[in-house]
């Protein structure tokens, strides 16, 4: 009733409504900030949208969850959403200086605007701030959507094509910086393999890092990319990174399975040793290190639900016995 009122009229009847909605965001509640987003955007009364911009600009970046209800609301009606986005913000610490880049909304929501948006002045805006943006928050946006290793989303999370994401990265220069969102944030490692940037790999975590890389063999990359994160992955010294890669080997990913299968790397963990020989079919050198397969089976049973299905495949195509994968035990016809 109130948002309508507001909305709607003109005069101090409309002026009352919006004065209580606006108060209402001193301590605020995600349906009243759109309801002030919607008046901003929509009332007659061009003091009550004076009045709505004025609190919405003080809930601004107070909460996250205020500041994504806001952009949700905003987004609705473009043209208002812009002005009050970009307004100079001359103080903010982040390019550019603007009120959107103070505190972004999470969730890729402003990547996606960038990538999906029906409006085309809301789009091409997006993709100009994304393209210049040093913001954590948006660079790591840009990271969750370019990972390629599962990971628990985060609700509000949008789900983006990968190439137009790449696409646009590609133009941003903070992007191909040494571990822009943290060491073990590796979805911006693409970035530095198309740029040629095979240096900045030491600012990751190598273990993090090979687990991205081994992966990057579905995106269809430019040949000198690829041959330059396989050199990388033949090239590793003793360490976490060798250990992950010979982990992920167990898992039959084929640019690990290729990787040790160049340089003969293996694991100096004794206890990882086995699966990796038995799924490199090194079977003379299996035999002599686990004759009646007690290393193995055990590693199986320890390693429960994380053991993938290659050791399996290996050994069918290679009549070898193994126990049956967890959850499969009972069934007579594995």
């Amino acid at each position: 009733m109130l948002e309508r009122i507001a909305v709607s009229g003109t005069g101090p009847s409309a002026r009352l409504a919006a004065r209580i909605l606006c108060r209402r965001l001193r301590h605020p509640y995600v349906g009243d900030v759109a309801a002030v987003a919607r008046l901003m955007a929509g009332a007659r009364d061009e003091r009550v949208a004076a009045m709505a911009e004025e609190a919405l600009a003080l809930a601004w970046g107070s909460d996250q969850e205020v500041t994504n209800s806001a952009w949700d609301a905003l987004t609705a009606t473009p043209g208002p959403a812009l002005r009050f986005l970009l307004a100079p913000a001359p103080d903010c610490p982040h390019e550019p200086r603007v009120r959107l880049v103070t505190a972004p909304p999470d969730g890729r929501r402003v990547l996606a605007a960038a990538l999906k948006s029906a409006d085309p002045e809301l789009r091409g805006t997006m993709t100009d701030l994304l393209r210049v943006t040093d913001h954590p928050v948006l660079l790591g946006d840009f990271e969750g959507a370019l990972n390629s290793w599962p990971m628990p989303r985060h609700p509000g999370d949008v789900e983006l094509e990968t190439r137009a994401v790449l696409d646009l990265a590609l133009t941003n220069t903070h992007l191909c910086q040494p571990a822009p969102v943290g060491r073990r944030r590796t979805g911006l490692a693409v970035v530095a393999v198309l740029k040629g940037r095979f240096d900045l790999f030491d600012s990751y975590d190598p273990a993090s890092l090979v687990a991205q890389l081994v992966r990057l063999d579905h995106r269809a990359l430019p040949a000198p990319a690829t041959e330059g994160y396989r050199r990388w992955l033949r090239a590793l010294g003793p360490g976490p990174g060798r250990e992950r890669l010979c982990e992920l080997v167990t898992d039959g990913f084929f640019e690990a399975l290729a990787a040790v299968a160049d340089s003969g790397q293996e694991p100096d963990s004794p206890y990882l040793l086995p699966a990796f020989l038995f799924c490199t079919e090194q079977w003379e050198r299996y035999d002599a290190l686990d004759p009646d397969g007690t290393l193995l089976e055990n590693y199986i049973i320890k390693e429960c639900d994380d053991v993938g299905m290659y050791l399996w495949t290996v050994a069918e195509r290679n009549g070898r016995q193994l126990p049956a994968p967890r959850g499969l035990a009972a069934d007579p016809g594995f």
